[in-house]
């Protein structure tokens, strides 16, 4: 055989497919790939900390704000003082201490908000610090 007539020979072999733009109107047009099916995302958490400190020597208040809230855990200095599992009428979220719990200087504390189920995150830890100062004595005029 001769190279003439073997090169012919491998194109025939190798004939690749027609491309649907060249394709007759008789073929089948594939179908598109079905959609993907929708998948619920969770509503998203929040929550924000409005802190005040030893307001006038007596006491401390730190109220959680935001949606999807079932409970509010408060920390300070590591020890759980209060767990809240029902808003008060505005929808706040809160804690009031009185100062003369905790000792002159400074006191961390954290919130621990739990998220209804189903909200993402499943919970969030918001920091605060409340210090209390000494009182000032008064001072001697005589």
């Amino acid at each position: 055989m001769s190279r003439r007539l073997l090169v012919p020979a491998v194109l025939a072999a190798i004939a690749l497919p027609a491309s649907p733009a060249l394709a007759g109107e008789d073929d089948p047009i594939p179908a598109p790939a079905p959609a993907p099916p929708a998948v619920d995302v969770p509503s998203v958490g929040n929550a924000t900390l409005l802190s005040r400190g030893c307001v006038s020597h007596v006491r401390a208040k730190q109220t959680v704000t935001g949606e999807l809230i079932a409970s509010v855990a408060f920390f300070v200095d590591g020890d759980r003082v209060k767990t809240v599992t029902e808003p008060d009428a505005e929808g706040r979220w809160s804690l009031t201490m009185r100062c003369t719990r905790l000792s002159v200087g400074a006191h961390r504390g954290k919130a621990v908000v739990t998220f209804a189920e189903g909200a993402s995150p499943a919970s969030d830890t918001l920091r605060f610090q409340i210090t209390r100062s000494r009182l000032q004595s008064p001072r001697f005029a005589g």
